[in-house]
């Protein structure tokens, strides 16, 4: 399998998943973003590969048998997105999206290497079902990618831990509970706490954790739960949490990544209802789509255009650099 170099139509599969959060209405986020007029006038040209629906049975401990369900339909679909070299996008959904989406993408890219994955939110979503003390599901994603908790959900596609915590790094986190610190810790995976984005601003931060998730990977996803965000700049969540991640910041960090080797990236915790007059949050999930994908699509064109004059002859390259110049 080879990572493509060319431009190409964004794959969205949108996940109707609600049940696993502290708030139901996440679940309306991936219909709602498919009829936007904001991501229809949007600069990506994209497709909706699918949208998996929810399999309820439940709340908190009670949702995980349809939280497997969904999760395993999840995962056969970004699996077969990233087998068909497609430039993937999943739209949650509350987090426990998550275990669906990396678990697919993580086992088809397997055979070439490992995946690695930088996860934007307020929160650790490290806990495992017996550390929980409310059994919300959408706490636990991170928890089941690094191998632990329940073998129903980090046993998708395979058996095998879906993300090394060496290939791991959470970002903006300011709410959490001793279970999960001391998971992540022991496991060793790196957190960059807000206080720490605060002192050293988001891009510097952001462009660590894009370092560290790419040194032994073939490359790496982002998760983008808009909670980790200020509260004005994404109102429409279930668990907001003050001090976030000032939007504008994050957005024009973005296109100082190198973003030549994002395999996917997901977008959750979307929830409409509680959305503002103005839209704010589903503006902001729209412009981290345009701005994540401008700037892959134009790192990766500068790229392939800098190999193609490298290859040329050198009177052939004189004489195009001098046409450019002309003009």
């Amino acid at each position: 399998m080879r990572l493509s170099t060319t431009k190409q139509l964004l794959s969205i599969v949108g996940c109707a998943n609600g049940v696993a959060g502290r708030q139901l209405g996440c679940e309306k986020a991936a219909n709602v973003l498919q009829e936007s007029e904001m991501l229809q006038r949007c600069r990506i040209q994209h497709n909706w590969r699918s949208i998996v629906q929810e399999a309820p049975s439940g709340r908190h401990l009670g949702a995980l048998p349809g939280v497997t369900i969904v999760q395993k339909a999840l995962a056969e679909q970004t699996a077969a997105a990233i087998r068909n070299n497609e430039e993937l996008l999943v739209l949650g959904g509350d987090h426990s999206c998550a275990i669906g989406t990396w678990s697919g993408v993580a086992v088809a890219l397997r055979p070439v290497g490992d995946v690695g994955l930088i996860w934007v939110d307020a929160h650790m979503d490290a806990h495992t079902p017996e550390s929980s003390d409310t059994g919300n599901i959408h706490g636990m994603p991170v928890a089941h990618l690094l191998g632990q908790g329940d073998k129903g959900l980090n046993r998708i596609l395979d058996r095998l831990p879906k993300i090394r915590p060496s290939n791991l790094c959470l970002v903006g986190i300011r709410s959490y509970e001793p279970p999960e610190k001391e998971l992540l810790q022991r496991m060793g995976v790196k957190v960059f706490y807000m206080d720490e984005v605060n002192k050293r601003g988001i891009e510097d931060v952001m462009g660590e954790a894009r370092e560290r998730v790419s040194r032994s990977t073939v490359g790496f996803g982002m998760s983008i739960d808009i909670d980790g965000f200020e509260v004005s700049d994404a109102p429409a969540v279930g668990t907001p949490e003050d001090g976030g991640i000032d939007a504008t910041a994050f957005l024009h960090a973005l296109p100082t990544l190198d973003m030549r080797n994002l395999v996917a990236t997901e977008i959750v915790e979307f929830l409409p209802r509680f959305d503002d007059d103005n839209r704010t949050s589903e503006r902001l999930v729209v412009n981290l789509i345009e701005t994540i994908y401008a700037t892959k699509s134009f790192q990766r064109l500068t790229s392939r255009n800098i190999e193609d004059r490298r290859c040329l002859p050198i009177d052939e390259l004189v004489d195009e650099t001098r046409r450019r110049a002309s003009h």
